[in-house]
């Protein structure tokens, strides 16, 4: 080859290598640090620099810290007094918002308590709400990426009880499988138990024909919160039909008043749904004791997103068959988070609103922080929610309120610092099947608005047979 070709190819290569996309490989760590006294011990993480978002809020770290005894913690440095001599293995997740990086991977760490030289054991971080049920996630999901979600589950009756838990993922109403669960973690003896929901739900063995019959008179329920049901057999036929998964654990001997945490690990699957305002569900319902058919259902709403920012809108059109959505009410959520120094007391969500939806149907779902709707016509004194609906857009007003920021001083929970707004709307008479996208500006008191992705709603498309007209010649 002639030295000009030679050097040729050099500068070739150099410049190729240039415009080649490297892929990132270097994967950020954090490390479980802790000082310990006996059984009293102070955790502490180790995390590696964040990446600013040009334009976004202060990048920050949130926690779940899993302390390898059945508590939890989500405080950035918690102290916990072990009850009992043992060796516990202690994992952290840590979520990343507002940064551009992956989040920080870590590894499980074992902490040796042989002495008992603190005896004021107490729970923390870790009792259920009024309602004995719980569940929690670290963080919304993203495709590849690993999240914890923690079921709490309380005995509220007045003797030892033995009972069961179920948690269903994987709506079928999605092509793939948006999650694979690699590991589930119990600390009361909790067993992991198989059984046939339809051959349960009937008392009888695999029946399709009770199921078809009861498809065709069973409606679907709609839960809020923790519900607490009678029906037990309904339940499960409900959510059978609305999950293709589920975990399902016995456990005994719980102690009037106790409460128990069971920690499960999911991983988001490629295939998980790109949209980053769509809505995922998972359901948990926790059967007190097993003689009885009372329960307890919880729903778990996510939002699929591509990083982890607070604030942001979703809603659950993302998928919809247009000749079933006449009569649907498809909802939307934003959620926020004050990231100040001090409280925000006034909180305004400047909504944009398709205009294929009747804002006539407009109906607030639910919100945080929980307030009646202001009066019409005078100043509120009181904290209350306002609503003004115009041409192309709602706005929602938070006054009076409190709401923590997360740079506060001595605000340790986080999610004390986060509120949302839930409602729902219906089609108008004459909408079209076309996409929709809308998104919000949310300004905490008289700070700039942050500006939140775009929720969208969109249909499934339609296959049609095609009819193909055939002649035939018959010789005579």
């Amino acid at each position: 080859m002639k030295p000009q070709l030679s050097i040729f190819f050099i500068l070739f290569s150099i410049l190729a290598i240039g415009q080649t996309k490297v892929k990132d490989t270097i994967t950020r760590r954090a490390n479980i640090v802790f000082i310990q006294n006996g059984n009293q011990v102070s955790f502490k993480p180790e995390t590696p620099p964040l990446i600013p978002i040009a334009g976004a809020p202060k990048p920050s770290y949130s926690y779940l810290w899993e302390l390898g005894d059945g508590h939890y913690s989500k405080e950035a440095e918690p102290k916990h007094v072990y009850k009992n001599k043992g060796t516990y293995t202690t994992r952290l997740a840590v979520t990343n918002n507002y940064d551009n990086g992956k989040p920080p991977a870590t590894r499980p760490k074992k902490v040796a308590v042989n002495d008992i030289t603190d005896t004021n054991y107490k729970d923390i971080a870790s009792i259920a709400d009024q309602n004995g049920f719980a569940i929690i996630k670290n963080c919304d999901p993203i495709p590849e990426q690993e999240m914890v979600v923690v079921v709490s589950y309380q005995n509220l009756e007045n003797y030892v009880s033995n009972g069961k838990l179920y948690l269903f993922y994987n709506e079928k109403q999605f092509k793939h499988n948006n999650f694979e669960l690699s590991d589930f973690r119990t600390y009361a003896g909790e067993r992991e138990v198989k059984e046939n929901l339809v051959a349960a739900v009937d008392d009888l063995n695999d029946s399709n024909t009770f199921l078809a019959s009861a498809e065709g008179n069973f409606k679907t329920k709609k839960y809020r919160n923790t519900t607490t049901e009678e029906d037990l057999d309904a339940s499960l036929l409900d959510a059978n039909k609305t999950y293709h998964n589920v975990s399902i654990l016995e456990f005994d001997d719980a102690n009037p008043g106790e409460t128990r945490n069971v920690f499960y690990t999911f991983k988001t699957t490629p295939e998980m749904i790109k949209d980053t305002s769509a809505t995922v569900t998972m359901r948990g319902i926790f059967v007190p004791n097993r003689s009885y058919k009372n329960h307890k259902v919880k729903n778990l709403e996510m939002e699929i997103v591509t990083s982890h920012d607070p604030n942001k809108m979703g809603s659950n059109g993302s998928f919809m068959n247009y000749r079933l959505v006449r009569f649907k009410r498809v909802n939307f959520k934003t959620r926020f988070q004050n990231n100040g120094e001090g409280p925000a007391r006034k909180i305004r969500l400047e909504t944009d609103v398709p205009e294929m939806f009747d804002k006539k149907t407009f109906q607030i779902e639910s919100m945080y922080p929980e307030c009646p709707i202001c009066p019409k016509g005078e100043e509120p004194t009181v904290s209350c929610l306002d609503t003004i609906i115009k041409s192309k857009q709602i706005i929602f007003t938070f006054k009076n309120i409190y709401l923590p920021g997360s740079e506060q001083k001595n605000v340790q929970e986080k999610d004390s610092t986060k509120g949302f707004v839930k409602y729902s709307m219906k089609f108008g008479e004459d909408f079209h099947k076309v996409k929709t996208k809308s998104r919000t500006a949310i300004i905490f008191d008289k700070n700039d608005p942050i500006i939140t992705n775009y929720a969208t709603t969109r249909f499934l498309p339609e296959f049609r047979l095609e009819q193909k007209r055939v002649i035939i010649f018959i010789p005579i």
